[in-house]
């Protein structure tokens, strides 16, 4: 059960990244980038960060549903012990009906080693779930589902993400245009993007990312080389890829991490539907 104690904590904020970042993002059908060669119309001039800017805070409210691919590579340091995890996942969301799917894999390798693959969905004010596959005692059993009570905050953090991410990493930033670039054939502006420091780390409390935020008394000391780049289209002015990269230093512990997340089939069809056997899940929590 120790084992599924340190993992939980990172299938949530797997989850709340993954929801968060694409709440304000596009589709692609692929991971394939290339400059931008394309002839474009006479119109098309570099806009300024904050002309930018205001474009996706007003095209992100159109957005319904997406389909979601993340990947968080994280190397902690805590008590003592390194460790290292890579986290992927493949979701859904449709905004409108409150559900959301998720599969995700967790490995974790150095001096806390364990697998862990997991199926989630979120419907209204429930998370249903079942590990499918681990090499550690967590205490339930493979394939069995359970269910668990959304509190408040994590319903308002779930099917409001998208207006936390504006206000958070949009509206309290700056944002460089660094080029242009093609992505799955759609032609993006490249942007760089510099947050505010105490709103970010505000935004990762929020998110439940930081277990205690009274530890961080100087932004600027706590996190550090943030790289965030993202792609926007020119056409919808929705952000179609993003990438993060930073560093975490709260007292003794420390975590590198970098994310890609990848937004497709921006407000197409989608049907999430529970399992017949998750309707009578254990609940627990």
């Amino acid at each position: 059960m120790k084992s599924f104690k340190v993992i939980a904590p990172l299938i949530s904020l797997l989850m709340l990244l993954s929801l968060a970042l694409g709440s304000s993002c596009s589709s692609g059908t692929a991971d394939n980038d290339s400059p931008d060669t394309n002839n474009l119309p006479v119109s098309d001039t570099t806009p300024t960060g904050s002309q930018l800017i205001a474009s996706i805070l007003a095209a992100s409210p159109n957005i319904t549903s997406f389909d979601t691919t993340s990947v968080i590579d994280m190397t902690m340091q805590v008590s003592g012990m390194s460790i290292k995890t890579v986290m992927t996942a493949n979701g859904k969301e449709d905004l409108s009906s409150k559900k959301a799917y998720l599969t995700s894999s967790i490995i974790m390798t150095g001096d806390l080693a364990s697998t862990m693959e997991m199926e989630t969905y979120l419907i209204d004010s429930f998370q249903y779930f079942r590990i499918t596959s681990t090499d550690q005692n967590t205490g339930m059993q493979l394939n069995t589902w359970y269910k668990m009570l959304m509190d408040t905050q994590m319903q308002t953090q779930t099917w409001n993400a998208q207006s936390q991410q504006n206000n958070y990493l949009f509206s309290k930033s700056s944002i460089t245009v660094d080029g242009s670039e093609t992505i799955n054939g759609t032609s993006c502006w490249k942007v760089t993007i510099t947050p505010d420091l105490t709103e970010l780390i505000k935004y990762l409390n929020e998110q439940q990312a930081i277990e205690d935020p009274s530890a961080i008394t100087n932004p600027a000391d706590s996190l550090k080389n943030i790289k965030l780049t993202a792609w926007v289209a020119k056409d919808t002015s929705y952000v179609i890829k993003m990438n993060l990269s930073m560093d975490m230093l709260i007292e003794a512990q420390t975590l590198s991490m970098v994310m890609s997340t990848t937004i497709t089939n921006i407000n197409q069809p989608v049907s999430i539907t529970l399992p017949p056997e998750a309707v009578n899940a254990i609940q627990v929590g």
